[in-house]
């Protein structure tokens, strides 16, 4: 059997674990309402998330003699990324108007955010892509712990999901779309303890970050993409959540 093959399974019986105990572990999260006993499950996500995602993804990669591929995107996507350029998705405009659209994006929210808990004085539910609520830091020795993942997020999954997953994928099906919209919808259901609602997202979102390495071909765009998106989501948000609420209960 090819060691790709091997290293394929071995992958995703990995994230079916995952899977499992993070539904189990979140469950159990929610439940959670000492923060001494919240940051100990950031850790233990963090350690996790470093071993079984970061360290075996780079892991995986030197064992197939592909650590290059960190720097330069592989030969397997170049006939992908050729025929999207020549659809007209140049690597220049496309490009700068994905990552553009992506930081109008963020911070929009960012501001929409902002001045929604500024003006408005009722206390309203923040909405979520997902069941994610419960994953907001609640002070700042949290939120150092949810900067930490977010910034590990960024790194490690784009390794694992849009470098070496559509890079095993693609020795077995012999097409780069394809071993892509597979890595795309196994990363989005990695979230399955997020609902439904994040399912989707997560996917759309791992499309969207596979276009920006395709296009950029340069694995770092994706990295940073990530890292801010989730930095947004788990600690300038709810930083500014807080902010505000303070703010509301020192004006009554």
């Amino acid at each position: 059997m090819p060691i790709s093959a091997v290293l394929l399974a071995l992958c995703l019986g990995t994230l079916v674990w995952l899977v499992r105990n993070d539904r189990r572990d979140y469950r159990a999260f929610k439940l959670l309402t000492e923060t001494g006993d919240r940051q100990k499950r950031y850790r233990a996500w963090l350690t996790q998330s470093v071993l079984l995602i970061t360290c075996t993804a780079v892991a995986a990669l030197a064992i197939l003699g592909r650590l290059r591929a960190l720097a330069i995107l592989p030969g397997e996507f170049r006939p992908l990324r050729d025929a999207l350029h020549a659809s007209g998705a140049s690597t220049g405009v496309f490009t700068r108007g994905l990552i553009a659209g992506g930081l109008g994006a963020v911070a929009g929210g960012i501001l929409l955010g902002f001045f929604a808990g500024r003006f408005f004085r009722r206390k309203t539910k923040p909405v979520y892509a997902g069941d994610v609520a419960a994953l907001m830091p609640r002070n700042t020795a949290e939120t150092v712990w949810a900067a930490l993942l977010s910034v590990n997020a960024g790194i490690g999954e784009e390794i694992y999901f849009r470098l070496l997953l559509p890079l095993l994928l693609v020795t077995l099906c012999h097409q780069a779309l394809a071993a892509f919209a597979i890595a795309c919808l196994i990363f989005g259901a990695v979230h399955l303890y997020q609902g439904a609602a994040g399912i989707f997202a997560t996917t759309v979102i791992g499309g969207f970050m596979a276009g920006l390495y395709l296009l950029s071909g340069n694995l770092w765009v994706p990295m940073a993409a990530h890292a801010l998106l989730d930095l947004v989501g788990l600690v300038i948000r709810p930083t500014l959540q807080r902010m505000t609420g303070r703010r509301r209960a020192a004006e009554a």
